[in-house]
């Protein structure tokens, strides 16, 4: 699968608490971006959250984009010299973080490139520093060198829908089904095994899967599939372009998802029903129209949306 958060402003990051590692430097990177939208003090991740990680201040040069292939040992810990380290707890527990791809932008001048480090949160995710623990970190190393840290604030769940523009190296197999340039939310049906879009429509009735990364926590054992801890709500809104709207009840029409769970390596999937078309609702053109049904998937702490185009009588 295939995601990427823009570049966000920068941000310095304060230095890694001397609770967590005494050998680690004052902080010689900042935070350029993660999760999906402007970064605050601390990157607010949830358990089994996929996120791309871009610093300001990493000196090793990467030429061009590694994506990690997974050995019998499974994904690599260190990728072009670069390696993560999660942070918790009143001990200080470290854990090494599997890496799943790195990039780095270019830089004209003199200036510092951003480097992107695609990773997924343990499902292990500590969520109560309060009691004795210390606030989660990320603590990123340049061939063992610690480089500084990132705090982490955890949350319950960060829902994020995958979409074909996304950049996290992960590659959406089903994404040959839309142009390059057209941005598809990861949501399969309607007729054989193709993405949504302009050129595969989906009718009232027509059962489809959407494919999302943020959604937490597992009744399984971490890592495995399993059904998610918190409930989560659609809401169908059909005008068009409309954007994201959580579940609330006078608009759209609300629902449950038919399944919600975890499928593996960080990626969830959720399957539901589209309700019964409006008579009158505009067709999708791809120029003015780009969809006519928005559906909004609700957690406690977050919400996200697919814009999709369903065909009209």
């Amino acid at each position: 699968m295939n995601t990427v958060l823009r570049l966000a402003p920068a941000l310095l990051v304060a230095g890694l608490a001397s609770a967590q590692s005494t050998s680690t430097p004052s902080n010689a990177i900042s935070l350029a971006g993660s999760g999906y939208s402007v970064p605050s003090a601390g990157v607010a991740v949830a358990p089994g959250e996929v996120i791309v990680l871009q610093v300001y201040g990493i000196t090793t040069t990467i030429n061009s984009p590694i994506a990690a292939v997974g050995g019998p040992n499974g994904l690599p810990l260190t990728l072009a010299g670069i390696s993560v380290d999660l942070i918790q707890g009143s001990a200080a527990t470290v854990t090494n973080l599997p890496l799943r791809g790195i990039y780095q932008t270019n830089c004209l001048g003199p200036c510092s490139p951003v480097t992107g480090i695609t990773l997924q949160i343990p499902f292990e995710l500590e969520s109560n520093a309060a009691a004795g623990g210390a606030i989660p970190q990320l603590r990123v190393s340049q061939n063992g060198v610690p480089a500084g840290g990132v705090y982490l604030i955890p949350v319950t769940d960060n829902v994020h829908v995958l979409n074909t523009c996304d950049y996290d190296q992960i590659y959406i197999s089903a994404a040959f089904s839309v142009p390059q340039n057209v941005c598809a939310a990861a949501v399969m049906g309607g007729t054989g095994f193709y993405l949504n879009s302009l050129y595969n429509l989906a009718r009232g009735g027509d059962e489809l899967a959407m494919w999302l990364f943020g959604m937490g926590a597992t009744t399984a054992p971490a890592g495995n599939s399993g059904n998610l801890l918190q409930p989560f709500l659609l809401n169908f809104d059909f005008r068009p372009n409309a954007t994201a709207s959580p579940a609330v009840p006078g608009y759209g029409v609300t629902g449950a998802p038919l399944y919600a769970g975890h499928v593996g390596e960080g990626t969830y999937q959720v399957n539901f029903v589209v309700p019964p078309v409006p008579a009158g609702l505009p067709a999708c053109d791809g120029v003015k129209i780009k969809s006519n049904l928005t559906v909004t998937i609700s957690g406690p702490n977050s919400y996200d949306a697919a814009q999709i185009c369903v065909a009209v009588e």
